[in-house]
């Protein structure tokens, strides 16, 4: 089977904002500067389709939570996931989020599952435990 290289970590540091409000299902209203609409019409199969991602949310919120790997995952938005680097638009900011030590970069097999159990979170081989 075919490997992949992997962003694991909070999403909310690699994507750009607009593609973090779209993965949050939200859309910025402009008739109202601080609030958010949900899109009337969006489709989680079509948009995974074309950059396929995971996400799930931690157990406790933010933090930093260790990895099964022996690094540490910070955490800003209550989740983290894992996306195929080669899906993440702004490599200055994928660059900038690793140098920071924020997530990481992990191969996985691309039939390899992820989910989660009362706050053990897995992407592959790789656990980080949130509860």
């Amino acid at each position: 089977m075919a490997t992949r290289t992997f962003y694991v970590g909070d999403l909310c540091y690699v994507l750009t904002p607009d593609e973090w409000d779209t993965v949050c299902c939200y859309d910025f209203d402009p008739e109202d500067p601080e609030g958010f609409l949900e899109p009337e019409k969006f489709s989680w199969t079509d948009y995974q389709a074309a950059r396929p991602f995971e996400m799930m949310r931690t157990a406790y919120g933010d933090g930093c939570y260790e990895g099964s790997d022996g690094k540490s995952y910070s955490v800003d938005s209550g989740s983290i996931g894992r996306i195929a680097v080669d899906c993440i638009s702004d490599t200055a900011k994928l660059a900038e989020t690793l140098e920071k030590g924020l997530g990481h970069l992990h191969e996985f097999d691309e039939e390899s599952g992820c989910g989660d159990e009362d706050g053990l979170l897995w992407f592959g081989d790789l656990d980080i435990q949130t509860a």
